[in-house]
């Protein structure tokens, strides 16, 4: 027997030792399952991550500027004035001889395109615009307008830009003969008007009205009037501000001058851009960015600003200034603006500028590359590429990537003075009605609403949802605790499109029409509740009616009778206290006005929306403090209420905070009913009753909307980098406060 259990021994070792190793390679094969499973998710998130801030990466990238070639023109006199076709192909120069042509692909000039309207008079000043349509003003008193026009000739997939020069009729502005100095221009669907300094404060405004017969020709009605301004110095620069259709003369001491054209006898000192603190300075360039409400002022010492035609604190209109630029080391002399953005170039002799005029930044500096002198400078159509000429005849063509110039920190994350404002706002506001809206892409008005209405939520479910889970799982009925948490939980299942659907068409309009009733239902059903505990405490027969566990059965009926008590008090406050409409006293008490769909709403849905998560967890948590912390408690003679408050909700604590983090992180990501339960207007206001736009809502609505690539579409994907940096940041904040509270209650 003996010598035969001895091979049995061994294969039960043999098995034994083969088991061992199975489950030593079953538990190494499911480690490394579980790794390379948490490992493909964080790379996930790493990933979508990534994406994200490959999408709004290239709205902070810097400007580039690429010199594509310079033309030697030859020519002996200064330029005046200078432009190019907006595919960035053939380039003009405007000088005393005329207009010439110049190809920018083979840097050659291009065959002479006489003006015969010049006759034998030299150009000495020009009225430039970076549509074509230019003034000349000749030596001989006449002013000549002329439309540079470029026409695309395709041959197959070829493409030629043929230039052509369409003059108008000259008119005499002075009679004296003398040369034409200063002058400006506007082009509208009527016709044009000019206007020309006739000396020192006097100027010649000329309407040109075209109509067209039915035949197809132009018949034109010229008038002429004569404004003199109050000048100290001399005028040395004029301006249109079509909005306002007035006209503006900048000074040699540094004035700016503004004649109403419909109030001709009125003109006045609006502004002075001169300091105290130094010597007057002149005003050597001035001109309106994209839209014409905001106007540029150059002045003698190099400074650039912007200034904006606004009704402030006494209701007089002025000019107010708006931003200052980074300033020239020389006199500012030269401008362009942008036709799609409010971007512009300033000039000296020595330097060009690229600058924005909404956030006031100042974004290229290009030195002249041969340190000569520049003379005229053009900003290309597209925006995409500077030309600039200077005193020696040669021409310099840059190209310019700056996709995203509207976008900076600043006026991402700053408070900005937008036209039209009367003081610096966070603002969103991506589309408007015209070419030339000045779009505000502030995100701050939606980090606030997320943070708003996220607020409101929490505000609502926090208290219920804690004390329910702290009611379940430390008081009720452990058979009536099997129906009830599940119900809850089953809450969570409910779509969130669903819940903005409810909110939106029903609780909307009942708490507009019982707004009284609902802001009493937490105090009268507090209130009722407290009664009816102080009665428990006091009677004995109802104490041996309800048992312990199943109070909720009493607590539910007084609920509802406190609700309708507080709805039917809220009808008696409002009709005796609240002048019978609460919408109308909020608006006379405390100019508060009432938005159907609010925070409040928000609050109420949301809210729903979040408790199961905060309930579900709370309750484990203090369902799943050891037994023997409860009983050894309840041995020392505690009661059952200082068992759980004292003992379980210390060391459940942690979880506790936890489930609050969820379902902060919940709330902050919300999109549906948000969407659908606010008015989805970005405003900035504390108030209940008023809306607001979260990030995830407003990427709900913008995106369909937001070209790919575009400057709103990258925006769009920053507002979502920063959903998830919040997210991050609470998630990190919470594991973080919950290793404390579970270091300090471990003793328990």
């Amino acid at each position: 027997m003996e010598s035969g259990s001895a091979p049995d021994t061994a294969d039960r070792s043999m098995h034994s030792i083969k088991g061992l190793k199975k489950r030593l390679w079953v538990d190494r094969l499911a480690t490394n399952f579980v790794t390379l499973g948490g490992g493909v998710i964080i790379l996930a998130i790493l990933a979508i991550l990534f994406v994200i801030v490959w999408e709004f990466a290239p709205l902070f990238k810097s400007p580039k500027v690429v010199l594509e070639g310079t033309l030697d023109t030859g020519a002996t006199r200064y330029p005046l004035a200078v432009g190019m076709d907006e595919y960035r192909e053939v380039a003009y120069r405007v000088d005393g001889a005329g207009i010439q042509f110049f190809s920018l692909k083979t840097l050659k000039p291009l065959p002479a395109t006489p003006l015969p309207e010049l006759f034998k008079a030299g150009i000495t000043s020009v009225s430039p615009s970076e549509d074509g349509f230019i003034i000349l003003g000749l030596s001989d008193g006449r002013v000549l307008p002329v439309q540079v026009k470029f026409e695309n000739i395709f041959s197959g997939d070829t493409r030629t830009v043929q230039p052509k020069l369409i003059p108008g009729k000259a008119v005499l502005i002075r009679e004296d003969g003398k040369p034409v100095e200063t002058l400006t221009h506007f082009k509208s669907e009527e016709g044009y008007s000019i206007a020309v300094k006739t000396n020192g404060h006097e100027v010649a405004v000329i309407q040109v009205e075209e109509r067209r017969n039915m035949m197809g020709g132009v018949t034109q009605n010229t008038s002429k009037d004569i404004i003199s301004f109050p000048v100290k110095g001399e005028i040395s620069v004029l301006v249109f501000h079509t909005v306002e259709n007035a006209l503006m003369a900048g000074t040699t001491s540094g004035q700016i001058l503004r004649a109403d054209l419909e109030d001709r006898d009125s003109p006045g000192a609006i502004r002075n851009i001169g300091k105290t603190d130094r010597p007057e300075v002149s005003v050597t360039s001035m001109d309106f960015v994209l839209g014409d409400y905001t106007l540029v002022v150059g002045d003698s010492k190099g400074g650039v600003s912007t200034l904006q035609w606004l009704k402030l604190k006494d209701g007089k209109p002025r000019l107010h200034q708006i931003n200052n630029f980074e300033p020239h080391t020389e006199p500012t002399t030269l401008f362009s603006k942008s036709l799609r953005t409010k971007a512009f170039l300033s000039g000296a002799e020595n330097e060009i500028r690229v600058h924005y005029s909404t956030h006031g930044e100042t974004q290229i500096t290009l030195p002249h590359p041969e340190g000569q002198k520049f003379k005229a400078v053009s900003l290309s159509r597209k925006g995409d590429g500077i030309l600039a000429a200077d005193a020696h005849g040669k021409i310099y063509h840059w190209t310019m990537n700056n996709p995203y110039p509207q976008i900076t920190l600043k006026s991402v994350f700053g408070k900005i003075w937008y036209e039209g404002y009367k003081e610096p706002e966070y603002v969103w506001q991506s589309t408007g009605g015209t070419d030339e809206f000045e779009s505000k892409f502030s995100l701050v008005p939606l980090i606030f609403g997320t943070l708003k209405g996220t607020f409101y939520a929490m505000l609502f479910a926090i208290p219920i949802a804690i004390l329910g889970a702290f009611y379940t799982s430390q008081f009720m009925d452990h058979r009536l605790k099997g129906i009830i948490k599940p119900t809850i939980e089953l809450m969570a299942a409910l779509p969130s499109v669903i819940l903005g659907f409810f909110a939106a068409l029903l609780i909307a309009p009942e708490v507009e029409r019982f707004l009284p009733g609902v802001i009493m239902t937490p105090f009268v059903i507090a209130g009722v509740v407290l009664l009816a505990a102080l009665f428990y405490e006091i009677s004995d027969e109802f104490k041996a009616r309800v048992k312990t566990g199943r109070e909720i059965w009493v607590l539910v009926p007084l609920t509802l009778f406190g609700g309708a008590l507080s709805f039917y008090a809220g009808t008696l406050v409002e009709s005796s206290f609240l002048m019978g409409d609460h919408r109308t006293w909020l608006n006379e008490v405390f100019s508060v006005t009432y938005d159907q769909r609010n925070a409040l709403v928000v609050g109420l849905a949301m809210g729903f929306a979040v408790i199961p998560i905060i309930f579900t967890i709370t309750e484990d948590s203090l369902s799943n403090v050891p037994e023997h912390l409860k009983a050894s408690s309840l041995a020392l003679g505690a009661t059952p209420w200082q068992t759980a408050l004292q003992v379980i909700l210390p060391t459940a604590s942690p979880g506790i905070f936890s489930a609050i983090m969820i379902g902060f992180g919940r709330a902050v990501g919300e999109t549906m009913i948000v969407l659908m339960a606010t008015g989805n207007t970005p405003v900035m206001e504390w108030s209940m009753f008023n809306g607001f736009r979260a990030l995830s809502a407003n990427i709900a609505v913008e995106l369909p909307e937001a070209p790919e690539g575009g400057t709103l579409f990258r925006l769009l994907f920053l507002a979502a980098f920063l959903l998830f940096v919040m997210t991050f940041i609470v998630n990190t904040l919470a594991e973080l406060v919950r290793l404390r509270l579970r270091k300090r209650y471990r003793v328990l």
